[in-house]
């Protein structure tokens, strides 16, 4: 054992499968890495109440299992991933033996992270083993001495005054305290005359081999004394714990603070060597940023080597345990309402990050009992700041020693700007800048990022923006096809206007069934949008929201010029405002059940991930169907065929997704759609907006003809009532 050790069996988190019909105990278990757990399959018989011997594959069943940490209790649902029935037919097996008998269960929860994985090492002779009641209680155990072992069963023999192994028992762990780690699953007791407690184990070697020979060796976790001699940055770290970094004042302490941050017991005197050191680097994520956290105030310059040697080595965890738990509190600690803006903010700092949508919303499609064990949502946020750790910085490094601003600091600078009450919102920036100095992060980079985050806050607070909304009819004859070749726009419309200056909507129109040309139309609108009340003029820019049919979704309006005396400058409607077209019809071609969905689609507007549609992803209007209703999505981009365009354009309408791009110019790969690619939801009207002007400034390099549907479900629509009872 080296100067860091494991604290023993109490580190080792308890986990009870449980049976289906009453709950009470069929056994235990052992956690495995990545949600999974190990335990013998005679116990899911048990826990399934059939024959605990019987082979049968049970199919896609679950248990109810309950895991036991040192500060949480979790209870959740467990699938059955891998299936290695016993096996009483194999040769060269006794009586009371039997190959195979494993099982994995894959958690529908997520842990927190204080239950972790125990080790695992080889079973040997000699071994002093503990092993546990199924029930979890930490004063219902077995101790027993290891009396043979050759890696397919292991045999111990219980000690004289130790409690006796029991059925309950079976597939739970066998922890040998002197190596701080679990050795085997204990299996069976032998039913033998005598006054010898025996009962027997499958050992860690054989639990390896049969997981590996099930093609599931990738859910073991990595053995203790794993090799990282050959590690890329071993060297390094062993050149640099070698250096001047021990000699440093207090390094005895910065050991100390690094075991206790890592869970780890330490010897009572002496310091690591410094092999010893780089293997817990390389092997314990959360270590490297503890030890650099515990040295950068005595040794900044070997904290920037530390944090260089992470970087190159692509050494994944960027908090140190201590970080990390203070954030969750921080985060954990919000109101309701301040954590419903967490992803919308998440997703305004980090626009090009792929986030997955079940981060952010907890849709996942999957386990539906994550609600019912509360560990859900708090999972989820653990699992947002593991991801969020994993992204690069939002800028490049200026030199090797530089650090860039990780894009999980730019993330709380958003979250403590738009998120927060005061309070929470200085401890946040509190930590954030904490972290950032022990990262070697500038202070004038984290200001920056404070003051874009603010300025984001601002800006989402002033409200949704003024808007005319303008009531389009053809006049006569509808405009029949949607081609924007084979189409002749309409030369007449009817038009009727709204403004809303976020007082609610107010008719301005008159003579609404008065048919106008297309330059009359755009006049009467910039009219309207001049006569908008704009409290705040540094705020967003006023919004044309065009409301039509589904025969006129393709119309160019937003390339139509105003005439008259005033019209000095040649603008087009989509230039100097944002436009964006709402079509009702679609969305109420199927009753209340499209529109409930809409609102609610409206709602994940900054959670959802964008879905991109195009000829290869959804080859058929099955295809489009199931992929708009695989989730709640809210944002659709589509370029697919011309021949196409109109009817799944119509689709994504009629399924209540309220923000619909797409390109009416018919051209393949277009530009307009990838322009907006990267850009956040709500921000998508001026970027189209800001494309339509390069239209007319570069027409060969910006060629695309983009169409925005917008339908914001917070925002009223005017009574759109016919004015002659007779049509």
């Amino acid at each position: 054992m080296g100067w860091f050790h494991a604290h023993g069996s109490l580190s080792r988190p308890a986990v009870s499968i449980l049976a289906k019909a009453d709950g009470k105990p069929a056994g235990a278990g052992v956690l495995l890495p990545r949600r999974h757990l190990l335990t013998c399959a005679h116990v899911v018989n048990s826990a399934l109440g059939k024959d605990r011997l019987a082979p049968d594959h049970p199919g896609p069943i679950a248990v109810p299992v309950r895991l036991h940490g040192p500060e949480h209790t979790v209870e959740a649902e467990a699938e059955l991933a891998v299936w290695i029935p016993p096996r009483t037919d194999d040769g060269g097996l006794g009586a009371f033996e039997w190959n195979g008998d494993l099982a994995v269960l894959r958690l529908s929860a997520t842990l927190p992270p204080a239950i972790e994985p125990p080790r695992w090492h080889p079973m040997a002779q000699r071994q002093l083993v503990r092993a546990w009641h199924g029930s979890g209680e930490p004063g219902v155990f077995a101790d027993a001495e290891v009396s043979e072992c050759d890696g397919r069963f292991g045999y111990f023999d219980g000690a004289e005054r130790a409690l006796d192994i029991e059925p309950a028992y079976s597939g739970g762990p066998l922890w040998s305290n002197e190596e701080g780690a679990v050795v085997g699953l204990v299996t069976a007791k032998l039913r033998i005359q005598g006054t010898l407690r025996r009962a027997w184990g499958i050992p860690w070697q054989r639990v390896a081999r049969e997981l590996h020979d099930a093609g599931a060796g990738h859910l073991l976790p990595p053995q203790p004394e794993e090799d990282v001699r050959d590690h890329p940055g071993y060297a390094e770290l062993v050149s640099l714990l070698d250096g001047p970094l021990p000699l440093s004042e207090g390094w005895i302490r910065s050991c100390r603070t690094v075991a206790r941050q890592c869970g780890l017991g330490h010897r009572a005197d002496g310091v690591p060597s410094a092999d010893e050191f780089a293997h817990l680097l390389l092997t314990r994520g959360r270590a490297l940023p503890a030890l650099v956290e515990a040295v950068r105030g005595t040794a900044g310059t070997a904290a920037d080597d530390l944090l260089a040697i992470g970087r190159r080595c692509g050494l994944p965890k960027l908090l140190s345990p201590g970080e990390h738990e203070r954030l969750l509190v921080l985060l954990r600690a919000l109101p309701t309402a301040a954590a419903a803006g967490v992803p919308g903010a998440v997703r305004a700092a980090l626009p090009l990050a792929a986030l997955p949508a079940a981060l952010l919303t907890g849709h996942d499609g999957g386990h539906g009992d994550e609600g019912r064990n509360g560990a859900g949502p708090a999972g989820r946020l653990e699992a947002l700041i593991a991801h969020l750790e994993g992204l690069h910085g939002d800028s490049s490094p200026i030199d090797d020693g530089v650090m860039a601003v990780p894009g999980l600091l730019r993330a709380v600078e958003f979250v403590a700007a738009g998120c927060c009450p005061a309070d929470q919102r200085i401890a946040l920036r509190r930590w954030n800048r904490a972290v950032a100095r022990r990262l070697g992060v500038h202070d004038a980079a984290m200001t920056e990022r404070r003051l874009e985050a603010e300025q984001w806050a601002q800006s989402a607070s002033r409200g949704s923006a003024p808007r005319v909304v303008a009531k389009l009819d053809p006049y006569g004859a509808p405009s029949g096809g949607t081609s924007a070749t084979a189409r002749e726009e309409p030369e007449r419309y009817r038009l009727r206007l709204w403004c809303d200056d976020g007082d609610g909507l107010r008719q301005v129109s008159d003579d609404s069934e008065r048919p106008r040309g297309a330059e009359e139309v755009a006049q009467e609108i910039f009219a309207a949008v001049g006569s908008l009340r704009r409290p705040d003029p540094s705020g967003p820019r006023p919004v044309i929201e065009l409301i039509v049919d589904r025969d006129a979704l393709e119309v160019p309006v937003d390339r139509w010029k105003a005439a008259g005396p005033g019209a000095v400058l040649p603008m087009r409607l989509g230039t100097p405002y944002p436009l964006v077209v709402n079509c009702p019809e679609l969305r109420e071609l199927n009753g209340g059940t499209m529109l409930d969905q809409w609102r609610e689609r409206w709602v994940r507007l900054d959670a959802e991930e964008p879905v991109h549609i195009d000829d290869a992803t959804a080859p058929d209007p099955e295809a489009v169907c199931g992929l708009v209703m695989e989730r709640l999505t809210a944002r659709v981009t589509i370029d697919v065929a011309a021949h196409r365009r109109t009817g799944v354009v119509q689709m994504c309408l009629a399924a209540g997704i309220p923000v619909v791009l797409w390109d009416r110019s018919g051209e393949e790969g277009s530009p307009a759609v990838r322009h907006a690619a990267g850009v956040s939801a709500r921000e998508l009207p001026e970027a189209v907006r800001t494309y339509r002007t390069k239209t007319l400034q570069r027409p060969e390099e910006y060629s695309g003809r983009p169409v925005l549907a917008w339908a914001d479900a917070g925002r009223a629509l005017p009574r759109l009532d016919l004015a002659d009872p007779t049509e």
